[in-house]
């Protein structure tokens, strides 16, 4: 670990609560992507492991990707009304409801809040918040090496997974050091990257790639070609008989366009909402896009929703996209 003080006394608060606390309800954030689910099942397997009890809970289905990681069969949709919990340890949400209607505040003694996103709240006990860090899966391994815990292999599998997924497979711009350094250790616990590699990228439905096909065939570029966009409309969905699980991914090919600053890719919800996706190059931040959508994220990757219709919504980010890149 290469951690300043301030958060190797987060990390000894959050190993005093653990150490202390019997049952833990573990959740990340609503439409749960491979770091939350795969942080949440690692600190779920090692606390069941040293004696505690631990569950994981996603109110939204979990990922067809992050299914072979043990443990993910015993995911619960939410926690019933009269539980309690010595601890809730809760990954990258904004806010304790970010997790969705799973428990209340009143239904836990201890709140322990982990994330690295740039917008968060401190509403935990303990706040261990990292933005540095490019997944919450390199912060839980922090907390396992500070306990002197070494993970078993499906737990590295699980904190591995993580890992390339929040940072496309160690390409996009939040990818550091620090991220090689943990994966490399995690290796050494016995992840078989290659089969981690073809679960998580290489084993989605004919259904799905020809959706990844036609969004492909139908990108467009505006703004001087600074910016390009996907749409995917209700009815693409229903043509490939996909739904938007499907598409996770897409929006990094935007970038692929040589002279592209902002990518973006538009899901129609319903005529009223959309959902959009971005990315963009290193230089340019786009929380200072999202923030006027409620939106967030990181730097260079962000999302949010827009009460429009699909091309509404196109429109609408364009005109701010114009004045943040400062195009005439």
């Amino acid at each position: 670990m290469n951690l300043n003080k301030s958060d190797i006394k987060k990390i000894s608060e959050i190993s005093k609560i653990i150490k202390q606390s019997k049952t833990f309800f573990i959740a990340g954030h609503v439409k749960p992507d491979g770091d939350s689910i795969g942080s949440a099942l690692a600190i779920a397997s090692v606390l069941n492991r040293i004696g505690k009890k631990a569950c994981v809970y996603s109110v939204d289905e979990i990922p067809k990707f992050v299914k072979f990681l043990k443990g993910s069969n015993k995911i619960k949709k939410s926690a019933g009304k009269t539980d309690k919990f010595d601890c809730a340890i809760i990954l990258e949400s904004v806010n304790f409801l970010r997790m969705g209607d799973i428990i209340t505040t009143s239904q836990t003694k201890k709140i322990i809040n982990i994330d690295h996103h740039l917008t968060y709240t401190d509403f935990g006990d303990v706040n261990y918040i990292a933005p540095s860090s490019s997944s919450t899966a390199e912060l839980v391994l922090n907390i396992f090496e500070y306990m002197k815990i070494k993970p078993l292999k499906r737990e590295a599998e699980c904190l591995y997974t993580g890992i390339i997924t929040d940072t496309g497979r160690f390409q996009q711009v939040n990818t550091t050091s620090n991220s090689h350094i943990a994966s490399a250790k995690l290796m050494e616990c016995g992840v078989d990257i290659n089969k981690v590699y073809k679960e998580v990228y290489e084993k989605g439905s004919i259904s799905a790639l020809k959706l990844q096909g036609l969004a492909l065939y139908g990108i467009k570029t505006i703004l001087n070609d600074k910016v390009s966009y996907i749409l995917l409309t209700k009815d693409i969905f229903k043509k490939t008989g996909t739904s938007e699980g499907d598409s996770d991914g897409v929006v990094n090919y935007t970038l692929r366009i040589d002279g592209v600053m902002v990518g973006c890719v538009f899901k129609e919800v319903d005529g009223k909402t959309t959902k959009v996706s971005f990315r963009s190059v290193r230089s340019f931040d786009l929380l200072k896009v999202v923030r006027e959508f409620g939106g967030g994220g990181h730097k260079n990757a962000v999302g949010c929703t827009i009460n429009a219709g699909i091309n509404e919504a196109v429109k609408i980010v364009a005109n701010v996209l114009k004045r943040k890149l400062k195009i005439k």
